[in-house]
């Protein structure tokens, strides 16, 4: 398993080197963990994946599509939806495996267009239903995550 996690966070790297936008943060919610996200196009698009934790390791892989969100006077403000896939593998009752379908939907705030700053700030709910096993699933993940773009 640990040869698998490492060739899955080279193949990660790699790929992320060729884009110039990418932001890389932490998640706290349900399922805390690693977060990173590349630029899709010009579109505003996006590919997210995720390294979190619950019961076992958990990966998530997901497309999205973000739109600015216009409230008043306020810069920087998107609002996000999308979806995708997890696979994750646990220790914790016994080595089971999951797989399962995931959904997100969010908020953001980009606080470049304030204070010149590359941090953005979102809060996101996220279902995540399991195909395979029956661990890794979750109706209720609401999630904090702090990001830093390069």
């Amino acid at each position: 398993m640990k040869k698998v996690l490492v060739i899955a966070l080279i193949a990660v790297l790699a790929f992320s080197f060729a884009y110039s936008e990418m932001t890389v943060g932490l998640r706290g919610g349900v399922r805390s963990g690693a977060s990173l996200r590349l630029p899709m196009g010009d579109k505003g698009n996006a590919v997210e994946a995720l390294l979190t934790y619950r019961l076992g390791i958990i990966v998530t892989g997901m497309y999205q599509w973000h739109k600015p969100l216009a409230i008043g006077e306020i810069e920087g403000l998107s609002w996000y939806f999308g979806g995708g896939a997890h696979v994750g593998i646990s220790w914790w009752w016994t080595n089971a495996f999951a797989l399962g379908i995931d959904g997100i939907a969010g908020v953001e705030y980009d606080f470049e267009s304030l204070i010149n700053l590359p941090v953005k700030l979102s809060l996101d709910y996220k279902p995540a239903f399991d195909i395979i096993g029956g661990w890794a699933g979750s109706f209720g993940d609401i999630a904090f995550t702090a990001r830093y773009s390069f």
